[in-house]
């Protein structure tokens, strides 16, 4: 419960100060989740969608562990603070204008095609990462 509460107060901060980060010129923000904890990767995603909604172009790129989120089969938990599973905050990211990036080697690595992922999804190359996380005025945070 202690943690729960912890994790709520980290996300009214973060709320209170995505508009400072927007209006201070940061243009892009890329995350990275290689994470498949709950609490990991549901912060992370949290935290793009929270940036994308301020006006912030935000890219999340899924890879290791964390590939299993972007797939449309399998069951996951809602991250508390939200509501909503790790995938149901992906697809609602693309929805918002958010761009989701799947590894590609990860992809190819799990045998996943773009048929198994969820809507929104793009199965990317090492040069789509690198053109994403080199953009002028780009943030990047990794969960």
């Amino acid at each position: 419960m202690r943690l729960n509460k912890k994790i709520i107060t980290a996300f009214i901060m973060l709320f209170l100060s995505v508009g400072t980060y927007a209006s201070e010129g940061y243009k892009n923000l890329f995350v990275t989740i290689t994470s498949d904890s709950l609490k990991v990767s549901g912060m992370g995603v949290a935290v793009a969608n929270a940036f994308q909604e301020a006006g912030v172009n935000t890219t999340v790129l899924v890879g290791a562990e964390a590939t299993k989120l972007v797939l449309k089969k399998g069951k996951q938990e809602a991250f508390g603070p939200t509501g909503k599973t790790v995938r149901e905050m992906l697809v609602a990211l693309s929805k918002k204008g958010g761009y989701v990036m799947l590894c590609g080697m990860c992809a190819k690595f799990g045998e996943i095609t773009k048929a198994d992922v969820v809507e929104g999804v793009k199965i990317v190359t090492p040069n789509d990462v690198a053109g994403a996380l080199l953009a002028p005025s780009t943030q990047s945070l990794s969960f």
